[in-house]
């Protein structure tokens, strides 16, 4: 065998070896490759859940505070379940004393009707009364449609044969109480009303108290050296004779004439029908020409209605502003006021103010 035949086999041997192994190195190559890309993101991985790692630090960190606050707030909340129970407990005893107090005036009320069945009969049926004006009345009542009306409904009848009654103990009691400076219904009036009698003495007048419910003014004008009068349109029984008391019907008969009168949250209810009198426009006005036949020429009357922006809260209550209120002062002197201030005539209604009027001789 020459040379050239051997050197032929050996190459034709090696060739499927050379490639096998030129194959292993280039896979080797890739798994290196490989290796390299796995382990760049393994380090991203890792650089990953570092930062990961230094967010969940810092949310613990910023959580530590919100912890310490939420025992804080859950100490106060035991602390507040400590405060609430006794307050709770207390709540329910002054609920307790509330129903009482208003089961006791239930039970008084009941008794009332009950004593005045006895003693008066069956109550004598009165009308509902009217919750709207009329139209052939609006006119009227609106002075030519200027002053507004607000629905207000209020039902203060009562049966004509059952009659208040005035007793001595009663009288006693509401002076003892005004000595010591308590006042009623209408609060600071009554201050205001005192403030007048100071200025305008009424010891030994006589002075009559026009709409009267209770004799706390009645009272009032005892405290002060009066001789006390009231009228009403319903029956007054006084046990006392310290109180002199007429219905209208009564006065119209009799006719007897005062040194000094009071009208206090009185007039402004004429005409509305509220307390069951006849609808009637000009109701406060007539009753204010009324006044000066019941008033003696020169007496004085401390009058008060609800002053502010004219209005009539129907059936309630009128307001009395710059339209309506000279009109109920035609044939008086305002001479003085008792609580007055110029800016009241553009209010609510809510001021009351006592002015000090004359009768002025005609």
């Amino acid at each position: 065998m020459s040379e050239n035949s051997a050197a032929a086999d050996d190459a034709a041997t090696s060739t499927p070896q050379n490639e096998e192994l030129a194959r292993l190195r280039a896979e080797n190559a890739s798994l290196w490759a490989q290796g390299h890309a796995v382990g760049a993101e393994n380090t991203d991985l890792k650089a990953q859940l570092a930062a990961v790692g230094a967010e969940l630090a810092a949310v613990r960190a910023e959580q530590a505070p919100l912890r310490e606050q939420l025992a804080s707030v859950g100490k106060e909340c035991t602390d507040l379940r400590r405060l609430y129970e006794p307050l709770a407990h207390e709540k329910g005893l002054l609920e307790t004393r509330f129903l009482n107090v208003e089961m006791g005036f239930e039970r008084i009320w009941w008794q009332l009707r009950a004593l005045r069945r006895m003693h008066f009969g069956e109550p004598v049926a009165v009308p509902k009364p009217p919750s709207r004006i009329p139209p052939e009345l609006l006119d009227a009542f609106t002075l030519g449609g200027r002053v507004p009306v607000i629905e207000e409904f209020d039902d203060r009848t009562y049966p004509p044969n059952w009659p208040l009654i005035y007793t001595e103990e009663e009288i006693t009691s509401y002076m003892d109480g005004i000595r010591k400076g308590k006042t009623c219904v209408y609060g600071t009036v009554d201050v205001w009303v005192q403030n007048a009698f100071k200025r305008y003495p009424i010891e030994g007048l006589d002075v009559v108290t026009m709409g009267s419910i209770s004799p706390w003014y009645e009272s009032m004008i005892l405290v002060h050296g009066g001789r006390a009068h009231a009228i009403d349109y319903n029956p007054i029984v006084s046990q006392s004779k310290r109180v002199t008391t007429w219905t209208v019907d009564q006065w119209e008969r009799e006719r007897p004439r005062f040194d000094y009168a009071l009208s206090i949250s009185s007039f402004e209810h004429d005409g509305l029908g509220a307390y069951g009198d006849p609808l009637d426009p000009e109701g406060d006005l007539k009753a204010m020409r009324k006044m000066k036949e019941i008033v003696k020429p020169g007496g004085i009357m401390l009058f008060a209605v609800p002053t502010g922006k004219d209005a009539i809260r129907f059936n309630s209550a009128r307001i009395y502003g710059r339209l309506r209120m000279p009109l109920m002062l035609e044939g008086w002197d305002w001479i003085d006021s008792s609580g007055f201030e110029e800016h009241m005539l553009d209010g609510n209604g809510d001021h009351q103010p006592v002015l000090i009027l004359r009768n002025r001789e005609s």
